[in-house]
């Protein structure tokens, strides 16, 4: 028993020794990676399409339009794969990790993927991440944009759609200065914040589960908006739109229309026409408006 337990002993501080050398190569190599950078270039004109997806890397999203072609850069180390091609007028960009048995005891930070765009006049864009950050930095005009991620933060300028337009995280904040659309606008998180400066368009869905709602909302005539969370405080400014009919709800929040404490679960209001609808719920959470 005792040649055996000294056995033990001299195999496991060699174990330890090894993955001590392995985890030291393995970040030196990390580091390179992050360090260098891999670029590409693949043509990209105004209209064109662009779907992005990565698991863990940030995506950063740029327009420089002195630029001819779209750039796509990303770390120069082996443990992500990237894929870049075009097909027809869409523009694909992905990003998975190589699956490899030093993985299964070392992690690594995921190197941000930067897209450089020669226009921002979009015919679709669509991006999506597991638990990377998403951050468009710069006004973008699309058709339809539609825009995903788990755990990650949306991050955005100007996002400006003909059509539709959707925003969705699990328990990322969404933020941003302004989005419009001319057909529906959808952004809903469950567990993040979302907080947008300015939202217009003619059907507006704002909806959490567990965090806030705030922002200033413009509605055309005979536009709508919902606004919808449990336990999360909903704060809206619809001052510069006219003719509102609203009706707010909640179990055991509170209600204000301008500072001014509402009896009652239930209220209401109208001005001008009421042509345009505001509905606004909670379960828990406070409504705050301001018309």
């Amino acid at each position: 028993m005792l040649k055996d337990t000294k056995a033990n002993k001299i195999f496991l501080i060699i174990l330890v020794v090894i993955l001590a050398l392995s985890f030291s190569l393995y970040k030196g190599w990390e580091k390179q990676g992050i360090e260098q950078r891999r670029d590409q270039q693949i043509d990209f004109q105004g209209g064109n399409s662009l779907q992005v997806s990565t698991i863990s890397n940030d995506i950063i999203i740029e327009v420089d339009e002195s630029q001819k072609q779209a750039s796509i850069s990303l770390g120069k180390h082996d443990n992500e794969e990237l894929k870049v091609s075009k097909r027809g007028s869409l523009v694909t960009v992905s990003v998975s990790p190589i699956k490899r048995w030093f993985l299964r005891f070392f992690s690594y930070t995921a190197s941000p993927l930067v897209i450089i765009l020669p226009s921002e006049s979009l015919e679709r864009l669509e991006v999506t991440s597991t638990s990377g950050d998403i951050t468009l930095m710069h006004p973008l005009k699309t058709n339809t944009t539609k825009v995903s991620g788990v755990s990650g933060e949306v991050d955005f300028l100007t996002l400006v759609a003909a059509e539709h337009l959707q925003l969705r995280t699990v328990s990322g904040d969404i933020s941003g200065k302004e989005v419009s659309a001319n057909g529906e606008i959808d952004i809903s998180s469950t567990s993040g914040t979302v907080e947008i400066q300015q939202v217009s368009g003619p059907k507006t869905a704002l909806k959490t589960v567990s965090s806030k709602i705030e922002g200033e909302i413009h509605l055309p005539e005979r536009g709508s908006v919902e606004a919808k969370t449990t336990s999360g405080a909903i704060e809206l400014n619809l001052r510069s739109s006219e003719n509102l009919k609203v009706n707010a709800s909640t179990v055991s929040g509170s209600i204000e229309f301008n500072d001014d404490r509402q009896t009652g679960n239930r209220a209401s209001l109208q001005t001008g026409e009421g042509i345009n609808l505001v509905k606004l719920s909670s379960v828990s959470g406070e409504i705050d408006l301001l018309y």
